[in-house]
């Protein structure tokens, strides 16, 4: 199939992506992962996006049956997309973690860095095992779909689970590549502390949690952790 990522434009780019991740615990059990949306949106944007390659280059085919395709692709597609980015929240970061080539991993000074490393990791490892899972579902399911999935229109609901397990092999890809890589550093940032502290407070107070958010200068942080209160 070299034919068509050489029509399509498919190519790595070469350059050193960081990825930045922040584990927050919003209670002592419960901790969360997230990056910034700025520094996934550079990244998914240097990634090479196969699936919106291929859209774009049926879209612009002289023949007409495969530009119709590429049409009724890219509308299913967008309207997948606004569904996804509903979900949960660290599947995109999972994703981005494919096309990274460093990992900086921000946790509270207070935290063990052993400690971290070893939940981190094993988090990780539950991940891939838990994409892998609905991927392999996913793709049974899109099979029993595919009576609806070419009916005219951005049909959903035909191509869903199709689009779910090209998701969470995604998912996998990027968990696969973290947990095989040799860079990936942690390190602890003293704001997250003051941020835990606050949010682990009995009868917290929101207008702080999202004062401390403002000055940590973390983008998307906010409506992180308003999702996630």
């Amino acid at each position: 199939m070299w034919w068509i990522a050489r029509g399509i434009g498919c190519v790595v780019l070469s350059s050193d992506r960081i990825l930045e991740i922040y584990l927050i615990a919003l209670t002592p059990n419960k901790v969360r992962f997230f990056a910034p949306s700025d520094a996934l949106d550079s990244i998914e944007m240097q990634s090479p996006d196969c699936i919106r390659r291929f859209i774009s280059w049926l879209q612009g085919h002289r023949y007409r049956i495969l530009a119709w395709l590429g049409k009724v692709f890219d509308s299913g597609r967008g309207y997948y997309l606004g569904m996804e980015a509903r979900l949960d929240p660290l599947e995109r970061v999972l994703k981005a973690m494919d096309s990274a080539d460093r990992y900086m991993v921000h946790h509270s000074p207070n935290a063990d860095e052993a400690v971290v490393r070893k939940t981190f990791f094993a988090r990780m490892r539950m991940q891939r095992v838990k994409h892998v899972f609905w991927c392999a579902l996913d793709m049974v399911l899109s099979i029993a779909s595919l009576a609806i999935a070419w009916l005219p229109g951005p049909n959903v609901v035909g191509w869903y689970p199709f689009l779910r397990s090209l998701s969470h092999y995604s998912a996998y890809s990027g968990t696969r590549a973290l947990l095989r890589s040799q860079h990936v550093t942690f390190k602890g940032l003293p704001g997250l502390r003051t941020l835990e502290e606050n949010l682990q407070a009995p009868g917290f107070d929101r207008k702080d949690i999202h004062a401390i958010a403002e000055d940590l200068k973390i983008s998307g942080l906010e409506q992180f952790l308003e999702r996630m209160i």
